[in-house]
């Protein structure tokens, strides 16, 4: 009898152990989750960074292309006279 609720008890705790493993199995799992979305989310911030430079870089090219031709134009129409 001694050996049947002995067998029970180690059943019991390892049941137990089992659940808290379970537990802290997930509680890693959302712990990384949140690991993963913090840094995707840095990710992003500078993803978003370097489009909004580029951005300001493309509108710099062409504000400068838009001059560059506008002067050609006007060496053309100088270069037309003579």
């Amino acid at each position: 009898m001694t050996d049947t609720n002995f067998n029970e008890l180690l059943i019991h705790t390892l049941k137990q152990i089992h659940i808290r493993l379970d537990r802290l199995d997930a509680k890693v799992d959302e712990k990384s989750d949140k690991e993963d979305v913090k840094v995707l989310t840095q990710r992003l911030d500078k993803v978003e960074s370097r489009l909004v430079r580029l951005e300001s870089e493309v509108g710099t090219f062409k504000w400068m292309l838009g001059i560059g031709l506008t002067a050609l134009g006007v060496l053309i129409a100088v270069l037309k006279m003579f």
